[in-house]
């Protein structure tokens, strides 16, 4: 019951709201009450309330880092509650992406009391969710990927290519059409062509709104999936080449023209202001002492120089950290990451690097370029990651 709670939660996600959901309203309620059925109260309470002693015999994620969310959150909710005294609609806005950043701590628990193989479920969940978020784009500015290249199309604000479900879809999709292509089996054809297109509609949304990092990574996975494989199966590599051909014949003319859309988006906006956006963080954390260790809480607003006004976000997850929560917050939050990616080391191989690869990007954009670490997906990926890691989760 909790397993398909979880399923059907993320799927409304991708079909009804939205990223960044400007006025959350009963889907968005909706979905937490379902995130909440999976995990359940009890596990909730434990990883909120820093019952740290019983969350330990889960043995999913170290006690370390329990304890650096515990401070985070509470610290980071005491600043900027009663010191600095934000509007709770703002204090809001960033307790629900730090409980997305740390959902795994969630999650896993839940994950393994369940029957479900969430190893082999989730990452084609982050998928499918991506590509109705891609579908969803194209009817909302009402255009067909034929389409692509011609201007910049906007989404009415929903912002849905930005998701990080997106992202992963365009990267893993295509990778595991050729990843899991057998010549000498139809339905294998059949699947991995189902996948191409997938992987890029997704791929085409991106286009769209002419998203220069996410592109430009899944370039390079590409790259690296083609330079790995190329040596491994000469057939992988005669299909490669020919989707390449293939994609190169029916799409030349939306392919040209959106990276005519990207350069000239690259020469007219450059970093697009995220440069100063970090000297801003960096002025606002150096005020004082008190700053510098414990930044301005959940909910605080600085200057930002990219919008001339106070906003309460950043474009990455590395800046909002340490604006929010000081060297205290920053540390927490690296010392979680670096868990995540000593786990991804320790598997790495020709079995796991579509998924590494596919979530790699939508995880890179959110530490660097843009505020799409503030999703649902994107602790979804994080997920995803960790259960790679065999010893942790069945």
């Amino acid at each position: 019951m909790g397993g398909l709670a979880f399923i059907l939660a993320l799927l409304i996600y991708a079909i009804f709201s939205a990223p960044f959901p400007a006025n959350p309203g009963m889907t968005e309620v909706l979905i937490a009450a379902l995130l909440i059925l999976f995990v359940s109260l009890p596990t909730g309470i434990l990883v909120m309330s820093g019952g740290f002693t019983l969350y330990r015999r889960y043995d999913t994620v170290p006690m370390p880092l329990h304890l650096g969310f515990f401070v985070l959150l509470w610290l980071g909710l005491l600043n900027g509650g009663v010191i600095y005294r934000w509007d709770s609609t703002d204090i809001l806005r960033d307790l629900i992406p730090c409980v997305y950043l740390f959902v795994p701590l969630l999650l896993l628990p839940a994950m393994n009391r369940s029957k479900f193989k969430w190893l082999s479920i989730l990452p084609w969940l982050i998928a499918v969710m991506g590509v109705i978020l891609s579908i969803r784009f194209y009817m909302e500015v009402r255009i067909s990927p034929l389409d692509i290249g011609k201007m910049y199309y906007f989404d009415n604000f929903l912002y849905l290519p930005y998701d990080p479900s997106v992202s992963f879809a365009g990267v893993f999709l295509t990778i595991m059409a050729v990843h899991t292509w057998k010549s000498t089996n139809p339905l294998r054809w059949l699947s991995s062509l189902a996948m191409l297109i997938g992987g890029f509609l997704a791929l085409g949304s991106l286009m769209a709104v002419a998203q220069r990092a996410p592109l430009g990574l899944a370039a390079l996975c590409f790259a690296v999936y083609f330079g790995v494989s190329s040596g491994r199966s000469v057939r992988k590599l005669i299909v490669i080449i020919v989707i390449l051909i293939g994609a190169g014949i029916l799409a030349q003319e939306q392919i040209t023209s959106s990276f005519d859309l990207l350069l000239s988006k690259q020469v007219n906006y450059g970093a697009n202001g995220k440069t100063d956006e970090l000297a801003a963080v960096l002025q606002e954390t150096s005020k004082s002492v008190y700053t510098l260790l414990l930044g301005i809480g959940w909910g605080g607003l600085f200057f930002d120089p990219t919008y001339m006004s106070e906003v309460s976000f950043t474009h990455s997850a590395f800046t909002f950290f340490l604006l929010k929560g000081g060297v205290i917050g920053i540390t927490v939050f690296l010392a979680y990451l670096s868990w995540i990616i000593w786990k991804c080391l320790k598997r790495v191989n020709m079995q796991n690097l579509p998924y590494m690869l596919g979530a790699g990007v939508p995880i890179m954009i959110g530490l660097l370029f843009q505020p799409s670490f503030k999703t649902l997906s994107y602790g979804m990926l994080l997920t995803v990651l960790i259960l790679k890691d065999k010893e942790s989760i069945p």
